[in-house]
């Protein structure tokens, strides 16, 4: 079956495609984490996820409303012929597999300006400071940063030529993906290692989520580790540290990461936790995680 024959298919059913992707990887990995979690200590899910999934509906209202999708940009691209891929005359399968590693590029980069700017910092720390990770986590953003990174994301999509299909595919994959990255639960080591040479797996995600800065501004990946190994930003841990790790931001352990209302008010408030490319020296605190109800991690 040919590219075009493939993505006439998914066209037709992309949005449930993408409902059916991530609700079944929220199901799934749900049942996983509860069944064998990374260590001890989980605090109770109704303490935390009334918040994490009020934002998670949210979000997806925000998408839904939006008038412009990647979809869109993409169609736009290769309507007019725009974008390097198509310049360089990139297409078939080679355009699908350059666009997959193109776009999981893009991902990284949008990342990491989230963490390097303050004023995305600010956005984008709501997704932090949740010190425990698991799926609730997945879709924990404030929806200011959708609508600040979908521009970016779609000018990258013009600018590079990416296919259609491309987009269609990792969109269902990033949905089934992040899900898992964020799930409460642990592979065995070797398997672990092996992904990890390619993919993003839930231990190298959870280091992205601790509360020592250093290993905060590690491991930006979202679906493939290529580009954090490419430039740097890789970190591993041993299951042990990953299980004892305090998660979070450390300037909000308390109560209020538990409040809804209180999150969305997060990027306005004068003070700002520090960012985690502050650099700061402190050790990274280790034993079980104090689960007392924190803010977003």
């Amino acid at each position: 079956m040919g590219a075009g024959s493939i993505e006439a298919f998914f066209r037709t059913q992309f949005e449930p495609l993408q409902y059916a992707a991530f609700f079944g990887a929220l199901a799934i990995f749900g049942l996983v984490e509860a069944l064998i979690p990374l260590g001890a200590g989980a605090p109770r899910r109704s303490g935390r996820w009334p918040a994490n999934f009020m934002l998670t509906v949210l979000n997806v209202a925000v998408l839904s409303l939006l008038p412009v999708s990647g979809l869109l940009a993409a169609d736009y691209s290769a309507a007019h012929d725009w974008g390097i891929f198509n310049w360089i005359g990139i297409s078939g399968w080679a355009a699908v597999c350059v666009g997959m590693i193109a776009r999981s590029l893009v991902s990284y980069g949008i990342h990491v300006a989230m963490h390097k700017f303050p004023l995305l910092w600010k956005v984008h720390q709501v997704h932090h400071c949740d010190n425990f990770v698991d799926v609730s986590t997945t879709v924990r953003f404030h929806p200011l940063e959708l609508i600040i990174s979908m521009p970016i994301l779609f000018a990258s999509i013009v600018v590079l030529g990416i296919s259609p299909l491309v987009i269609i595919l990792y969109e269902l994959f990033d949905a089934a993906t992040a899900v898992w990255t964020h799930s409460n639960m642990k592979l065995p080591r070797g398997i672990d290692r092996v992904l990890a040479f390619v993919f993003v797996t839930p231990a190298m995600h959870r280091i992205h989520h601790s509360s020592f800065q250093p290993e905060t501004d590690s491991n930006y990946g979202a679906t493939l580790s290529i580009w954090d190994r490419l430039f740097g930003t890789y970190r591993a841990k041993d299951q042990p540290s990953l299980a004892s790790m305090q998660r979070g931001l450390r300037s909000v352990q308390d109560q209020r990461n538990r409040s809804f209302v209180w999150l969305l008010g997060m990027p306005f408030r004068g003070r700002l936790a520090p960012m985690p490319s502050g650099g700061q020296s402190s050790a990274p605190m280790q034993g079980n995680i104090s689960v007392h109800g924190s803010s977003t991690g």
